[in-house]
């Protein structure tokens, strides 16, 4: 079922880590004519694609995806929507409520002795519980993980023009409401709007997250 008709500008949905572009499919199907891209990382194919609308468009993306949104939206963007997203993943000295070091390590080892398991134990704590694509790049995984370990988009953040809308999941296992509250302060004007689900709210909770992105296209105009 659709939500609505959407703006004329492109919607570009960017997956987070061991996702690939599929993982947008319910939220696509529910954003019904909309003109919609998909980022790839490249998880599960040989061929990335990262490239982003090269005119005005409303950018999406989940956890990694939004984290990488924020560093990449460029000019041209005219609305965010960040599902189960954080402006830092891992911790740092000046940041304590990120996910500690030795964590994202040891998924970093995992990755390499076993991807298959790793990856299987991550998307089931996350809260999905089906087969893996049959081809894996543990190297650009491992990427990924380094990102979610290092990459800082909190001066990003404060640097955008645009407008942010945060979704979050109150039971998240992955990205904890004690993260989403230090990346997205109250009062900053990014507070989340928060649903009772977890990690995968595009997955879950469909028509929320298509409401939220149908909503920012209505607050977009053209250059």
């Amino acid at each position: 079922m659709t939500v609505g008709t959407a703006a004329s500008f492109p919607i570009a949905l960017v997956h987070g880590w061991a996702f690939d572009p599929t993982f947008w499919d319910a939220t696509r199907a529910a954003l019904g004519p909309a003109h919609t891209t998909c980022t790839d990382f490249g998880f599960f194919t040989r061929q990335p694609a990262l490239m982003l609308p090269q005119v005005p468009y409303i950018g999406v993306g989940h956890s990694l995806g939004a984290l990488w949104l924020l560093r990449h939206q460029g000019p041209l963007c005219r609305g965010l929507v960040l599902i189960n997203g954080f402006s830092r993943f891992g911790t740092a000295a000046d940041f304590p409520h990120g996910i500690p070091r030795r964590v994202i390590e040891r998924m970093r080892a995992g990755l390499l002795r076993e991807p298959e398991g790793l990856l299987h134990s991550f998307r089931l704590r996350a809260g999905i519980d089906t087969p893996l694509p049959p081809h894996i790049e543990r190297g650009r995984l491992e990427q990924g993980l380094v990102a979610l370990m290092d990459m800082d988009c909190r001066t990003d953040l404060k640097r955008v023009t645009c407008p942010v809308h945060v979704i979050a999941g109150t039971d998240d296992a992955i990205a904890p409401p004690t993260l989403t509250h230090a990346c997205f302060p109250p009062g900053s004007g990014m507070e989340a709007q928060w649903a009772e689900g977890g990690h995968l709210l595009p997955l879950t909770h469909t028509a929320t997250c298509a409401h939220a992105i149908m909503a920012m296209t209505g607050r977009m105009t053209a250059p």
